[in-house]
């Protein structure tokens, strides 16, 4: 895929004055936070120099070089943390497989991809989730049982209580997962 021309808006208000600087960047460098908005913008508002700030991210959608990218390579995130519900998405889904799949990443970016269907058969599970989809819940759960390997390699990362919901859902019991 050719990465697109577009820019991604950083917005930055002024919690004093309400003063909004904004700043534009690529989609590689919205994706993976390639960017230091004190340093471009400066740490104080233009117009009454306060140091405090709001700010608002404009996020891409990953494409399949960005997640690969992101997956080979251990310097980059997506997010400072949580980059497992990040990728718990069902548009990410099949990336993330053909990720898994065909390429060697790092183990904890492994684990994370992992983690992340975890955390999509776990939102799917949850009865007081009005979106949830009984089909997608079933098509992962496929794909966990296709990579049991993999997800005995990356069981320590998955929290309990994830583990609690959907361990019990796989083809494998938790005790023989670890």
């Amino acid at each position: 895929m050719t990465q697109s021309n577009k820019t991604y808006k950083i917005e930055r208000t002024c919690t004093v004055c309400h003063h909004v600087e904004k700043l534009f960047v690529t989609k590689r460098e919205a994706a993976f936070e390639l960017f230091d908005i004190d340093k471009t913008l400066g740490q104080k508002c233009s117009n009454c120099s306060s140091t405090t700030f709001t700010t608002a991210y404009e996020r891409p959608n990953l494409d399949l070089d960005l997640l690969k990218e992101w997956a080979i390579n251990s310097d980059l995130y997506l997010m400072p943390q949580d980059e497992e519900l990040l990728l718990a998405d069902e548009q990410y889904l099949d990336m993330i497989l053909q990720v898994l799949d065909n390429i060697t990443i790092p183990d904890h970016k492994r684990d994370l991809l992992m983690d992340a269907l975890c955390v999509i058969v776990y939102d799917n599970t949850n009865e007081d989730n009005s979106q949830r989809d009984d089909q997608l819940k079933k098509r992962v759960i496929g794909e966990l049982n296709k990579r049991q390997d993999k997800l005995r390699l990356a069981d320590d990362w998955i929290m309990d209580y994830i583990k609690d919901v959907v361990y019990p859902q796989l083809d494998f019991d938790r005790q023989n997962a670890v």
